[in-house]
């Protein structure tokens, strides 16, 4: 009702209930993504209406930084997701079910592990050193790793800020994007109960396809057979070895090893909100259990969340929020790499057979245990087998299935976010809002080795380490909003204050004298922290300097007669992980809109049913960098004193990494220019942004000298640019009483290039196996970096004529004189290409057949290289038929002359050769479901009750370029966290299927 406005809000089946002042009152009814509807009372006393469907919901609410606007006055460029698109994904990590449904969104599951974060960035790469992640606001808080840490069905809605001037009201931490979670809350309404419930199955999309022992020597018989010469060519001994054990106790397919038949996810949740009208609340929890098809790999976790919302009169609010988040995850020690890198002769455990051909060997077998043991060979002429010395499998190191036995790790998380608000409203158009809150984690992780864990030798050893975060944050803003005739305008002014604490232990201990007891104190031997100072290694306890962070902000936001929009914000932080004089940074931002369809030359045209034209341009930064790159620390080091040995003494010494008291904010600028049209009533919309950016100052952790006694040092010296393009289309294609059908489709395009880097020409990183990264500047930032090859050499006469390395054999790889200067060396080394897709795009699309909903998802990634670092083994390119196929084998018989014999010649990661297409495109998400109808569900005293079945990557298209079982997987630990690397994969676990069924019930 118009003000004085009594409200209430429906049931599940659409009764409500209202009592009115008199007849003269008129109801209004709304519902988002509804036409409202407005009936005079008169003398009625039941009333019922039906909602007609907008197309496109150009007065839905949008949630922005610190406060909401209406879509179509949106002046920058901001994405929503519904909650209801997430809540039958059957994930036990919520970003994975925003793959493909966003433009400007791109998030890679760098593994199909479970309880390992995806790789999450808006709009690309613009940092060198710094976290590339976006800033997550969980109901106005911000959560460094809040999207794991949420409960799907307690969201809302999701909106992702993406350019600068959506995104600059959050000041520094804003250059990445900003992902904004709405969470449910209560109604003014009697009790609603929701129980949701799916159960699922999980299994391995696909394994690598592998020779087994005996088939391996049968291709090396056939290679003799054709005139191939030489031990990796034909039938050696430990071939003939392996092939015959493999005969006598059948194959060991130790993919399968690694992999259960079939891993499950289980998920139940129990909701209630309801309330009266100055009183509302919403309350859930939930209970997940989602195993990774590896085995020891299990994610459970347990989430509860309430909240509430207190009308103290007319003019005062108050409501409280408060979640908790327990999760134990476990994961294995071995990468999936050491399992399908283990021959098929290889028995997990010893029985009858291979103990007495071993020696005596019990228990689980090693591929030592068959050294120089006795193997027949060939028929000899008198018809009786001729015996040998084999060694078919020389390893020291426990079969993965041993090692995964006698290891453990796993780890915890307690998390625990709350705040409480007031809102006053001061007078007519004027509101003071204060909001208060904190967010504490404290993640414990234990890792156990049994003695000879690994191999013999090795002593038991166990390690712990803790990491305790607490966050505090007070925000306080005024908002003032009056409507003037054809002018509106709202403006907003706050203050901000937060702290942030981390502090962190860490223990390794050794010399356990029994595996029995695998707590700490019966270690015997404890290490001392290495130079990370108690970062997962060695003991040690560091408590990090708090990092506060203070805040000025205000923004104006303007409408001429809903057709002219205006937008204009800043914000002042004050950081102290810089040093005093350059702790403060502004960050302003501006934007305009037209809504060309609201003039009068183009109003009421049904062809034309919305235009608005949009620019911004904004100034955000990033200050997600060390605690230590502004201020210099000591950590733990050892000092010899005494003569002869010496004797070792405790102390410190200054870390490698050489602060910078100079440094100051990283800072993005960004252009972007948008056009929102709707055709057709807006049955069909279309959204196009351009957006450009340069990230200045940027924060690098540089190289220097090693006799400084430092490694590296922080400074401020480069610049990067991104530019892309972003298309959202939605339709609404058909429209009836029981057949609807909706389509959404999404693209996104982004470039990088790196316009400076401190005054050098270039930079090269360099990755486990030697393998490099160019950052060059003038050309995008991060390129593989090698030689390039041009085929497989033929010939020991033709290598002699051409530029060879002295490693040449023929079968190998051959070189490109990149200089022409007749001699090969690293001055041949060349840019290969970059880790960068082409272009994204994903397609939604969602029908209502009667009481049946289908809906679909396709998602796919173009033009993306990955380096494969799976043919740095042996075992890769000897047994994976994809290595294989069309190889080099003779001068007569050379294969398609692009692929050499295994690993003969030039490195291959120091080549082009590691590097594969991995663009794919697959079936990310199929859902079917019926919701019975309501007279079946009363009978059963319930609201409402749906049954449905969804799967989760059923379907694969990828490049036969690429010869993985993972296009998506990539290493980001160790050398890998770097930014200046990417792309790399090694070992990726296989993608995971997964079909479950469910039920909600409503009552």
């Amino acid at each position: 009702m118009p003000p004085p406005s009594i409200g209430t809000a429906t049931g599940i089946d659409g009764s409500y209930s209202i009592t009115v002042p008199g007849e003269a009152s008129v109801l209004v009814f709304s519902y988002v993504g509804y036409k409202t509807v407005e009936v005079k009372v008169g003398k009625q006393t039941s009333i019922n209406v039906k909602l007609e469907p907008e197309a496109a919901a150009l007065d839905e609410v949008v949630v922005v930084g610190y406060g909401t606007q209406m879509k179509s006055h949106l002046t920058g460029s901001i994405s929503k997701i519904g909650g209801n698109v997430l809540e039958d994904r059957p994930v036990s990590d919520i970003t994975t079910a925003l793959q493909g449904q966003i433009s400007g969104l791109t998030i890679n599951n760098i593994t199909s592990e479970v309880g390992v974060a995806p790789s999450i960035r808006v709009r690309g790469t613009g940092s060198i050193s710094a976290d590339s992640s976006p800033l997550v606001i969980i109901d106005g808080y911000p959560v460094p790793d809040g999207l794991q840490q949420l409960n799907p069905a307690d969201v809302k809605s999701i909106e992702i800020l993406k350019d600068a001037a959506s995104a600059a009201i959050y000041g520094s931490r804003a250059a990445n994007g900003v992902i904004m979670v709405t969470t449910k809350s209560g109604v003014a309404d009697k009790p609603r109960y929701s129980v949701k419930f799916y159960q699922g199955i999980k299994y391995a999309y696909e394994l690598h396809d592998l020779l087994s022992s005996s088939e391996h020597l049968k291709l090396l018989q056939y290679q003799e057979s054709i005139g191939a010469v030489g031990s990796n060519f034909v039938p050696a001994a430990n071939y003939r070895a392996a092939s015959w054990i493999e005969q006598n106790i059948g194959s060991t397919d130790w993919q399968k090893e690694a992999l259960r038949d079939l891993a499950g996810i289980t998920n139940v949740q129990f909701s209630v909100q309801g309330g009266k009208s100055a009183f509302r609340y919403y309350t859930s929890a939930a209970y997940t259990k989602d195993q990774g098809i590896m085995l020891q790999n299990e994610v459970q976790k347990v989430n509860f969340r309430t909240k509430m919302d207190v009308d103290l009169s007319k003019s005062v609010k108050f409501g409280v929020n408060l979640a908790g988040t327990y999760q134990k995850a476990s994961r294995p020690k071995n990468d999936f790499i050491n399992f399908y890198r283990t021959p098929s002769f290889l028995p997990v455990y010893h029985n009858d057979w291979t103990t007495a051909l071993t020696g005596g060997y019990t228990g689980f077998a090693r591929g030592s245990h068959f050294n120089t043991i006795s193997t027949p060979t060939r028929p000899s002429d008198t018809g009786n087998a001729e015996w040998e010395s084999a060694s078919p499998f020389q390893s020291a190191n426990n079969n993965p299935r041993s090692v995964m036995a006698n290891t453990r790790r796993w780890n915890e998380s307690f998390a625990g976010q709350g705040n409480a608000y007031l809102t006053i409203d001061i007078c007519k158009g004027l509101q003071f809002k204060t909001s208060n809150g904190f967010n504490v984690k404290y993640a414990p992780s234990y890792y156990y080795a049994k003695e000879n864990a690994s191999k013999d030798g090795e002593a038991s050893n166990a390690t712990f380490f803790s990491n305790l975060y607490i966050d505090l944050l007070s925000e306080n803003t005024l908002d003032w909003h009056r409507v003037f005739g054809k002018h509106d305008i709202e403006v907003l002014a706050g203050y901000t204050a937060e702290t942030t604490r981390v502090q962190r232990v860490a223990l390794t201990g050794t010399g356990f004298p029994t595996d029995d007891i695998e707590t700490l104190n019966a270690a015997t031997v404890f290490s001392l922290a290495s130079s990370n100072n108690g970062n997962n290694a060695g003991t040690g306890t560091f408590r990090y300097p708090d990092v506060v962070l203070q805040s000025f902000l205000a923004r104006v936001n303007y409408s001429f007669a809903s057709k002219y929009l205006f937008s204009a914000s800043i914000r002042l932080d004050s950081s102290s992980l810089f040093a005093k004089g350059h702790r403060n940074a502004w960050f302003p931002s501006v934007s305009a809109g037209w809504r060309v369809s609201e003039e009068e030359f183009l109003k009421g045209r049904h062809g034309l049913s919305n235009l608005k034209l949009r620019a911004s341009y904004g100034v955000t930064g990033n200050n997600n960098i060390n605690y230590n790159a502004a201020v210099e620390v000591f950590e733990a080091a050892n000092y010899v004193t005494g003569d002869g040995n010496g004797t070792l003494q405790p102390g410190v010494a200054p870390a490698a990494v050489l602060a910078n008291r100079d440094i100051t904010w990283e800072q993005t600028d960004e252009f972007n220019f948008g056009v929102d049209m709707g055709f057709l009533d807006n049955r069909i919309n279309l959204a196009v942004d351009a957006y450009y950016s340069e990230t200045r100052a940027l924060l690098f952790k540089q190289p220097m000298q090693s006799f400084s006694g430092y490694t590296n040092y922080w400074n401020n010296i480069g610049r990067v640019r991104n530019a892309g393009v972003e298309i959202q289309l939605d339709t609404y294609n058909f429209d009836r009483k029981r057949f609807k059908w909706n389509t959404s489709v999404n693209f996104s395009l982004s470039r990088n290039k790196l316009l400076e880097i401190g005054g050098e020409k270039q930079v090269i990183t360099q990755g486990e196996r030697s393998e490099s990264y160019l950052a060059r500047v003038g050309e995008p930032l991060i390129q593989y970096y090698g030689f390039k090859t041009i085929g497989v050499w033929n010939s020991r006469e033709e290598i002699d004529a051409n530029p060879h390395f002295s490693t040449d054999v023929p079968g190998g790889l051959r070189i490109w004189d990149a200089d022409g200067n007749g001699e090969l060396n690293d001055n041949d080394r060349v840019p290969l290409g970059n880790p960068y897709p082409s272009f994204t795009y994903g397609m939604t699309n969602t029908f209502r057949i009667g009481d049946f909903d289908v809906s679909f998802l396709i998602q796919g990634v173009q033009g993306v290289t990955v380096l494969n670092g799976d043919v740095f083994y042996n075992e890769t390119v000897r047994y994976n038929k994809a290595y294989i196929k069309d190889r080099w084998v003779t001068a007569e018989h050379p294969g398609n002359g692009k692929v050499p014999y295994e690993k003969l010649g030039t490195d291959l990661m120091l080549t082009d050769y590691g590097l594969q297409d991995a663009s794919y495109v697959c079936l990310r998400n199929f859902t079917v479901g019926y919701t019975f109808p309501k007279r079946i569900a009363r009978k059963l005293h319930l609201s409402a009750l749906r049954l449905y079945a969804t799967g989760n990557n059923l379907f694969y298209i990828w490049s036969d370029d690429y010869k993985g079982i993972n296009p998506e997987s990539r290493m980001t630990s160790g050398d890998y966290s770097s930014p200046m690397i990417s792309g790399y994969q090694r070992g990726g676990f296989p993608l995971t299927s997964t079909v479950t069924f469910g039920i909600d019930l409503t009552f």
